[in-house]
């Protein structure tokens, strides 16, 4: 049953992002966190009907989810959801969501699917065999630097994160005017996987936003890594992603605004 997980994540992710759609634009109840983030009926309504479904397949597997309790076991396999990346974007009725789906084997990614229902467009990669939108393969693009590329970024919803945040797009701002927050970290990393755009950087990171996301910009040609310039793990607190040509200029801004 492994030997499907691909096949099955993507049409997880699918169904979740029609269930989605049904929610969409529509009346949601709004829940604010502890963290003062947000949280829908359409995210728990999706979060149940994900890890429902991956219980039912898969048993023996762990699984994390952003809005729900861990589930661990034994097995070597874990699946990282976040059934609702881009809460806030969902709940203004804008488009710019998706439903994201990474698969890990002995703690290293091995699938990372992420689906923008409106768009009806799913990104998805398989270690090893490269990076794909829909059915086409995708590569990042390598032939803009940092002054000319479109440039995203998200960051934690700590205070420590925001504050690294400011400093870097004061600096950022100043050099290249195109960057942009768009509010969806796994759907960002997807664009700069797809070539439209040239980097990705965040503070204070979630494995559930962004895990499915690095294996796809790898995928796809690019390089990840933390502030640090070590290569990104689930343990890294922060991230660079990016075509090679733009990644070591971001992430030299990065440790002279930061270190």
């Amino acid at each position: 049953m492994e030997q499907d997980i691909p096949k099955i994540a993507k049409k997880l992710a699918r169904n979740t992002g029609d269930l989605l759609k049904k929610y969409y634009c529509k009346k949601n109840t709004l829940i604010y966190k502890s963290d003062s983030s947000l949280v829908t009926e359409a995210d728990l309504e999706a979060d149940r009907f994900l890890r429902t479904e991956i219980e039912k397949t898969f048993p023996s597997h762990s699984i994390i989810s952003e809005e729900s309790t861990k589930k661990k076991t034994s097995s070597n396999y874990q699946w990282i959801i976040d059934p609702l990346d881009g809460t806030t974007n969902f709940s203004i009725c804008n488009p710019f969501f998706g439903v994201s789906i990474c698969v890990l084997l002995k703690g290293v990614a091995q699938v990372g699917v992420i689906y923008s229902p409106i768009q009806d467009e799913l990104f998805w990669a398989i270690r090893g065999k490269g990076a794909f939108l829909n059915n086409k393969p995708i590569i990042v693009d390598n032939q803009k630097d940092i002054e000319k590329s479109v440039i995203t970024f998200c960051n934690g919803r700590d205070i420590e994160s925001r504050k690294i945040l400011i400093q870097i797009y004061q600096n950022l701002k100043l050099k290249n005017n195109r960057i942009r927050q768009i509010g969806a970290a796994a759907l960002e990393l997807s664009y700069v996987a797809a070539a439209r755009t040239g980097g990705f950087f965040m503070p204070g990171v979630n494995s559930w936003d962004i895990l499915a996301g690095t294996l796809i910009v790898e995928e796809a040609k690019g390089k990840v890594s933390d502030f640090n310039g070590k290569k990104f793990s689930i343990s890294s607190q922060n991230l660079i992603a990016a075509p090679e040509s733009v990644h070591q200029a971001l992430l030299e801004l990065i440790q002279k605004t930061t270190l």
